[in-house]
């Protein structure tokens, strides 16, 4: 092992210099282990991280705010105040970019002391020293982090004096250097995660409001009474069963999802390109021949909703044939007004009534056909 490497700044500095992805779980684990490292073997109460940040004059950072901290402490504070002065000794050695060793020359604790002195760097005429650590502290260290631009700062208390040490300056700015490149890491990934977050966010958007060609399988909504004709629907059912390498349908009565059955009925409507609505239901199902027939009102309102969408839907750009089939039987009352102009497939009964099977599946295929465009 390296001398430059036989301490744990030089370790975490090598770890820093291997690693390509600081997220907040790694900084996390970082910030338990130095802690752990400044509080045991450099003897601190209280040791911070803040980061620069640009002010209103858009040329340098103009304050430092808390990154994290060992005591939870958030800091907010101006590189300089209103008089011109630095707000206190780290704001002061962030600007400078110089690292300082702070103990009052009477070896008191700081606040004692009208101005602090700097055994590091030698910085003339501080101000008074605050500690943050909620104690008496004898000894402070600010180092600036730097890499490839000024990030930040980091200072660690003592309530020990503390003399300066070639050992410890040398431990302590590896150690910056180490948080700097972490720090730096750390920045990126946010950075990325708040693009991609962003990126998400458009995309979310662009398929909410977009049209896009549709490709997969065209959607079919078939609507009925529940007193209609099995025997019409049983052949509805089979011919577009006959259709499913083409085409998906709802059958209403499939329905089985929790909540309002209007509700999802209306979802399934929207969601469809095509639509069946068998419109008729008989008056008196045990009445005598000839059958009279009338159209359920539920059916000619999901109808309607079909002619509205598939309406709309043929004048944009979604792509696709559209449409719908209304069927009903012959022995009825006039068709709604709104339905009169459609094609409308009549059920083909023989004189006594009996459905002609074989003639409803020609019609129907002919009319899906028609509709997919095949013919």
């Amino acid at each position: 092992m390296t001398a430059k490497n036989s301490t744990f700044a030089g370790q975490l500095k090598h770890f820093a210099q291997t690693v390509d992805i600081v997220d907040n779980s790694t900084f996390n684990q970082i910030r338990y282990l130095i802690y752990k490292y400044v509080t045991k073997e450099l003897k601190s109460d209280y040791f911070e991280l803040l980061g620069g940040e640009f002010g209103n004059n858009g040329n340098r950072q103009a304050w430092l705010r808390t990154f994290w901290s060992s005591d939870e402490k958030l800091h907010l504070w101006p590189i300089r105040v209103n008089d011109g002065t630095y707000t206190n000794p780290v704001t002061n050695a962030f600007d400078k970019a110089t690292p300082m060793w702070l103990i009052n020359p009477d070896k008191k604790p700081l606040d004692e002391a009208a101005k602090c002195q700097d055994l590091w760097s030698h910085t003339p005429n501080l101000s008074q020293y605050q500690p943050s650590a909620g104690q008496p502290v004898r000894t402070a260290v600010v180092v600036p982090l730097s890499f490839q631009r000024l990030m930040g700062v980091f200072y660690m208390e003592s309530s020990e004096y503390m003399e300066a040490t070639d050992v410890g300056k040398l431990e302590l700015s590896r150690l910056a250097d180490a948080l700097a490149m972490l720090y730096g890491l750390w920045d990126v990934n946010q950075a990325n995660s708040r693009s991609k977050d962003h990126a998400i966010g458009d995309l979310r958007d662009l398929l909410d409001q977009a049209k896009f060609p549709k490709l997969a399988k065209p959607h079919v909504f078939v609507a009925f009474s529940e007193r209609a004709d099995e025997a019409v629907r049983s052949v509805i059912n089979d011919v577009l069963g006959q259709y499913e390498d083409k085409l998906e349908f709802t059958d209403w009565t499939q329905m089985d999802e929790a909540g309002s059955i209007t509700e999802q009925i209306g979802k399934e409507i929207l969601a469809s390109r095509f639509g069946i609505c068998y419109l008729s239901e008989q008056v008196e199902p045990d009445g005598p021949a000839p059958r009279r027939f009338n159209d359920n009102s539920n059916v000619v309102f999901e109808a309607g909703m079909l002619h509205a969408r598939t309406s709309v839907t043929a004048d944009t750009d979604e792509g696709g044939q559209t449409g719908w089939i209304p069927i009903r039987e012959r022995n009825s009352p006039p068709p709604p007004f709104d339905f009169s102009t459609q094609r409308i497939l009549y059920i083909p009964r023989s004189k006594s009534g009996e459905l002609n099977e074989p003639r409803l599946r020609e019609m129907l295929k002919r009319r899906i056909a028609r509709l997919l465009g095949q013919s």
